[in-house]
């Protein structure tokens, strides 16, 4: 049997096997959910975590400008974990009994979805102490006050107040959060209080 030297419509075989993989690929954007770039400001914000108040600096930015990209990369990977102030868990302890970074992405997405565009949040860490375990691990506590300005009124708070405690671990010379511990100091509401409610609304 004899094959056909001319396929796709006139052209040569050779040139037909170069094409089919070509259109393949053309239609592949279709079967993929395709992710809206980061604004051009997002990345310059993020500076390499070589040191500690970089870090830091790295999390109180993200948060004001409510960069959510910049913000998960501040965490480290699976062995991340959030401990609630319990008063503020309250009924819900199965929300945070394994918090990890895919729950901060989505309580945080959330915020930001409710967010006007140039709007900024105001972080201040206050009566910080910096304890050394390592040279590759120490925590960080302090005092903060975060004032967010968002469009859900069910929310009501707009100052949020307590205690935070980091432990930030490096890695390949650069500094993470593996771990968040967050206390109320105040009647009003804290940290913990936020991302309950943005994690289910």
């Amino acid at each position: 049997m004899k094959l056909r030297h001319r396929n796709l419509k006139g052209l040569p075989r050779t040139r037909g096997r170069v094409l089919l993989p070509l259109l393949s690929l053309l239609a592949l954007p279709a079967c993929f959910q395709l992710r809206e770039p980061e604004p051009a400001a997002a990345g310059s914000e993020w500076v390499q975590p070589t040191q500690i108040d970089i870090l830091l600096n790295n999390f109180i930015t993200a948060v004001q400008r409510v960069n959510v990209a910049n913000y998960e990369r501040t965490f480290s990977g699976p062995n991340y974990r959030f401990v609630p102030d319990p008063t503020s868990a309250g009924s819900s302890p199965a929300l945070f009994a394994n918090w990890s970074v895919p729950e901060e992405t989505t309580y945080f997405s959330s915020l930001r979805r409710r967010t006007a565009t140039n709007t900024n949040n105001t972080l201040t860490l206050s009566d910080r102490r910096d304890q050394l375990y390592t040279a590759d691990s120490v925590e960080v506590s302090a005092l903060y006050q975060l004032k967010i300005t968002q469009q859900d009124t069910a929310f009501h708070a707009g100052t949020l107040q307590g205690n935070i405690r980091l432990i930030l671990r490096r890695r390949n010379n650069e500094w993470r959060i593996v771990a968040w511990r967050d206390q109320r100091t105040t009647p009003g509401l804290c940290w913990t209080d936020l991302k309950k409610y943005f994690s289910s609304h």
